[in-house]
């Protein structure tokens, strides 16, 4: 009903990120252009061990090309970037998959959002409570105070994550607009 609605309206886009890959039933909706889907991907063992319950890598890249083939703007968030002992090898693989699986159509239409994860005192606690096997994300010796109870990583790794990630999409996927990096 909202995507129709807001079809209508010739002033705006609707967006919404997703993390799940259940789209046939959005697939024939009337919605002239003016819904943006952001499909949020993260490398394979990223997802197992700390998106729980959302689709796989595969079923997610399998649900872009169909929103893309029905005509839906789409972009990709690489969301959230979490700094794993072997991130680089882990996030290289996700892009050439990337190159590898995406349709023709979505690498030539889509838009990039970079995301680094942040974390805060609260998440952590409600973490560990629901997810006591989850994979435990906050690591002191990367991460620093950002406010009262919430932590970012470092400048200096942040900035390395950045610049590797611009490098790999370029090298992989070419010259994708790349909308912003946080």
């Amino acid at each position: 009903w909202t995507i129709e609605m807001f079809s209508k309206n010739e002033k705006g886009f609707i967006t919404f990120p997703t993390k799940f890959a259940m789209v046939e039933p959005l697939l024939p909706l009337n919605h002239r252009g003016r819904t943006i889907v952001r499909m949020s991907v993260n490398p394979q063992s990223i997802i197992k061990e700390v998106e729980f319950g959302t689709s796989s890598l595969k079923d997610r890249i399998e649900a872009i090309n169909k929103l893309c083939e029905a005509d839906y703007k789409v972009g990709l968030l690489i969301a959230p970037v979490v700094l794993v002992e072997n991130w680089k090898s882990l996030y290289s693989e996700l892009i050439q998959q990337l190159s590898d699986e995406l349709s023709d159509k979505v690498k030539k239409e889509m838009f990039i959002e970079i995301i680094f994860m942040t974390y805060s005192y609260v998440h952590r606690a409600i973490n560990n409570e629901a997810f006591p096997k989850a994979v435990e994300l906050y690591d002191k010796s990367l991460m620093t105070g950002r406010g009262r109870g919430k932590y970012c990583y470092r400048k200096e790794l942040r900035e390395e994550g950045e610049e590797f990630l611009r490098k790999e999409i370029l090298k992989h996927l070419g010259d994708v607009p790349i909308i912003y990096v946080v």
